[in-house]
């Protein structure tokens, strides 16, 4: 009787395991299809696809181009910068390393990192390894990555980390933060006497055969070596899909690999191709396990889907997580968790997402019905590109045989109206006849800021130049006290075609203020002149 039992259980699982096959494979020539069509709308020069269940590969296959203008294909084995999609890697060498007794994930993070503080000292006390990889802490969303855009070191950052207000509810309020996840890199780091690479090499990399998967500037270094450029010329240069940003005509340009995405390893340092994000996920997707062996720890596959903090800021129009078909929303350890479709057409999914001016990137998966899905662009930032977010919505919707929506067609049109209303609403603050800037005098000179430190405005043969240390970028009269900047040519990671600016006052001492657009945190972030 146990017997019969137990092969009609074997018999059941292998038919819902070959009915989700059959289910996709009925739908994916059309994926592709619209894969194809619509990345043009986009502007997207390549990207790659991977769709996989337990134990097969349905798609894996790449689109376009490494780079604009250029033959050279993406295929499945082409290395793409997965920025934030790390986060789930480094979530999950978080349990390999609490197996191996290396830490306790309930551990306090300054047991590790004695240095670390923050504006709040009850929750900086009680902040344990596990609040760092479960976006909980309590900071406004992206909290640091100014620090990071200024040029600033790990340890300088984690320094600073004390002058940024906390505002959110501790453990209970969803609240995304980049440098969270640096600091717990910089934990594995000291508490193992290894770096970040070659723990993931060893426990995740080697294990899985990886072979296209590397960390932090590796890439680059690659991509610029002397024989790459030789090989170039015969055209079998390194098969990396460099980044790319849009003009102001809305075409692809490409702007290299970005160093930035490195500063912090554990939170965006992962390159990987849709070859070796099909095994992550495949592994994944196995409680943990792959061809036998138990990569990560079950539990601890288990407690990272365990819903955390609740994301509860979402808007009636947003786009990465669109309310009128997902619902729940909330942050494990790194992995969103979320309840896709209506009524009873309704699944679990697991995502993470991945962006910066350069290349867009995310996963999904589905534990209940045994697959998952990687998509890896080489278009970057997230206001410019959410064809990831489109498609992931065109897949869930066609597994659950929702009513059809051309998702691509209705993201783009939101888009280039939200960009048409932002530029009105700039051009409607400017006078018709733009107030004349004061004298050079008035603005030049060394002005400083708690958080950030010391900003320099020079004057020379073009005009007026901001500079922070090594970097810097001409700020050109706009109206009155207010001056337009291109932040791209500060940081290659800042967009082309969002609108920055740094606008000039006097306080009640008659001290000259600067408040610069892009650097907009801390308790207080205006400059003062020295």
């Amino acid at each position: 009787m146990l017997k019969c039992f137990l092969f009609l259980i074997i018999i059941q699982s292998f038919y819902a395991i070959a009915t989700v096959e059959q289910r996709i494979s009925q739908f994916l020539p059309k994926f592709e299809q619209y894969i194809q069509k619509n990345m043009p709308a986009w502007a997207i020069p390549g990207m790659a696809v991977v769709i996989v269940t337990q134990d097969k590969v349905l798609l894996c296959k790449g689109f376009g181009t490494r780079e604009v203008g250029k033959n050279k294909p993406v295929n499945e084995h082409t290395a793409f910068q997965i920025a934030s999609l790390t986060k789930n890697f480094t979530a999950s060498l978080a349990g390999i390393l609490e197996a191996k007794k290396t830490f306790s994930l309930h551990d306090p993070v300054k047991k590790y990192l004695p240095s670390f503080k923050l504006s709040n000292e009850d929750i900086t006390n009680k902040a344990t390894l596990k609040d760092l990889i479960s976006h909980c802490i309590g900071f406004e969303s992206f909290a640091g990555d100014t620090l990071m855009k200024m040029g600033k070191s790990p340890e300088e950052i984690i320094s600073k980390f004390h002058l940024i207000p906390i505002e959110q509810r501790f453990r209970e309020d969803y609240s995304y933060s980049n440098q969270m996840f640096g600091f717990m890199g910089i934990i594995m780091e000291a508490a193992t006497h290894k770096n970040y690479t070659d723990l993931l090499s060893e426990y995740i990399y080697k294990p899985l055969n990886m072979q296209d998967s590397s960390v932090g500037s590796s890439l680059i270094e690659q991509e610029n070596s002397f024989w790459n450029k030789i090989k170039r010329i015969f055209g079998c240069d390194a098969n990396i899909a460099l980044c790319h940003d849009k003009n102001l005509e809305g075409d692809a340009v490409c702007i290299g690999l970005d160093p930035l995405i490195y500063v912090f390893p554990s939170t965006s340092g992962v390159n990987t191709s849709a070859h070796d994000l099909g095994i992550w996920l495949q592994c994944q997707l196995n409680n943990g396990k792959h061809e036998g062996i138990q990569i990560v720890p079950a539990e601890h596959i288990k407690a990272m889907r365990q819903p955390g903090a609740k994301h509860t800021k979402i808007k009636p129009n947003d786009m990465h997580f669109p309310p009128e078909l997902m619902k729940n929303i909330s942050y494990g350890m790194g992995w969103f968790i979320y309840e896709y479709g209506t009524k009873e057409s309704t699944i679990q999914i697991l995502e993470h997402h991945g962006g910066y001016s350069g290349q867009r990137s995310t996963m999904f998966l589905c534990p209940t019905h045994g697959f998952a899905v990687g998509i890896l662009s080489n278009l970057g930032h997230f206001n410019l590109n959410l064809f990831p977010e489109t498609l992931r919505n065109v897949f869930l919707d066609s597994f659950l045989e929702l009513e059809e929506r051309d998702w691509s067609k209705e993201y783009v049109d939101r888009k280039s109206a939200f960009y048409k209303k932002m530029q009105l609403q700039r051009s409607s603050k400017k006078l018709s006849n733009p107030t004349p800037k004061k004298a050079d005098k008035f603005y030049t000179g060394t002005y400083t800021n708690n958080l950030y430190g010391e900003m320099k405005i020079e004057a020379d043969s073009q005009g007026l130049l901001l500079k922070v240390k090594d970097r810097s970028c001409h700020i050109v009269h706009w109206n009155g006290d207010e001056f337009s900047i291109n932040g791209w040519e500060f940081n290659g990671n800042m967009s082309r075609t969002d609108p920055h600016f740094i606008e000039f006052g006097v306080n009640e001492k008659g001290q000259t203020l600067a408040y610069v657009s892009f650097l907009h945190e801390g308790s207080n972030p205006i400059f003062v002149k020295n």
